[in-house]
């Protein structure tokens, strides 16, 4: 009678160690688990904290360049557009103007003609001239030629760059190659010594004086 309790007691306690070992491993992994993550998160936090702030101001200066950069574009653009439009209303009223005088001339010259009075042929030349110079204008205030005049400086600057090499005195000449320069800037001749002005023009010119300013630099 006494031995049948405690065989019940040693199995009641197999059992209770059992049960309750499931739970303390259960606990211990995910007790584990949460240790790893929360060493990896802080480990983020502790590089995020040393690289942080140069990161963050990185950031923001590139914001900054960047916002800066397309302010400027936009206001080039305005200035592009203020400057293209300035030059075709110039261009129309030019029309209005001398377009107006000169379709008075012709006028005048075929009222002339169809009543029987002689015409000089130096008559002829303003309205040859005259037509001519108001096409070109017309062109510009009502057709395409400043597309086209921007499609050749495209092209100039793309494909004929060695065109646009300044003097060695300019402050932008240190953006040009050497092969650049030498393609047409130091094949060319100056001016004044080119016939007929080389026989006088450098005759005038005051002597080189010396700049002992940069000497001493």
């Amino acid at each position: 009678f006494s031995s049948q309790p405690r065989t019940k007691s040693r199995s009641g306690r197999a059992k209770d160690s059992a049960f309750r070992g499931k739970p303390v491993r259960a606990s211990t992994a995910s007790r584990g688990a949460m240790g790893g993550s929360h060493s990896k998160a802080a480990h983020k936090d502790e590089i995020h904290s040393k690289r942080g702030p140069l990161s963050s101001l990185k950031e923001a200066g590139d914001k900054v360049k960047e916002h800066v950069q397309e302010e400027l574009g936009r206001r080039m653009m305005i200035q592009r557009e203020v400057q293209m439009a300035v030059n075709i209303a110039r261009a129309r009223d030019t029309i209005q103007v001398f377009g107006s005088a000169w379709a008075l001339y012709v006028s005048a010259l075929t009222a002339a003609k169809v009543a029987g009075k002689s015409i000089p042929p130096a008559a002829g030349i303003p309205v040859i001239g005259g037509f001519l110079v108001l096409g070109n204008m017309a062109d510009m205030a009502y057709g395409n030629k400043l597309q086209r005049v921007a499609k050749e400086a495209e092209y100039i600057l793309e494909y004929e760059r060695a065109r646009l090499v300044p003097m060695k005195q300019a402050p932008v000449a240190k953006y040009y190659s050497k092969e650049e320069k030498g393609a047409m800037f130091d094949k060319a001749t100056p001016a004044a010594q080119i016939w007929p002005s080389n026989i006088f023009s450098r005759s005038f010119a005051p002597p080189a004086v010396r700049d002992d300013k940069k000497d001493g630099m």
